[in-house]
């Protein structure tokens, strides 16, 4: 039985589901809360360095669900933003991912990392290398382009 009675929504639903299961798996970890924060986030972060068309071409490839996460909160008038620094970047993670009460410090290069793995394995490489061209370059050091993993995240043997 369906639990929408919709199938585009439970589809989307399902999509959903697969994308925080790999970003648990990633991040070893069973939290689905967890990994829900850490993608909304660093969607977030990757957004406001986009222009509006750039961001529109990217959410177009994200799964309904996700790109409503993506958008929540969204002002187009604030984009892009003009951080250039990766301490920048690191310190709205930190400052936005919200965790259980007493939670581990995070580390938010680890979070991202997964993030960016997570993208580069369910977004198609030339969008992927759209996104990045877009970005500052001190974030790049850290999202691999998609040839170089191999479809696990992982880096890949030809890298």
């Amino acid at each position: 039985m369906s639990a929408t009675g919709l199938q585009n929504l439970d589809s989307a639903v399902q999509k959903f589901n697969v994308w925080l299961k790999d970003l648990d798996e990633r991040l070893r970890w069973d939290d689905r809360r967890k990994s829900y924060a850490v993608l909304k986030v660093t969607l977030h972060a990757i957004r406001d360095h986009l222009t509006v068309n750039q961001s529109a071409h990217f959410s177009a490839q994200l799964p309904l669900i996700i790109r409503g996460v993506y958008y929540e909160g969204w002002v187009p008038s604030r984009v892009p933003v003009k951080e250039r620094q990766l301490q920048q970047f690191y310190d709205h993670i930190r400052h936005n991912y919200h965790q259980a009460p007493g939670g581990e410090l995070i580390d938010p290069e680890r979070l991202v990392r997964a993030v960016f793995e997570l993208l580069n394995d369910h977004i198609s490489a030339g969008e992927i290398d759209d996104i990045r061209s877009e970005l500052p370059s001190a974030i790049l050091k850290i999202w691999p382009a998609p040839a170089e993993t191999d479809g696990g995240g992982r880096p890949s043997p030809r890298a």
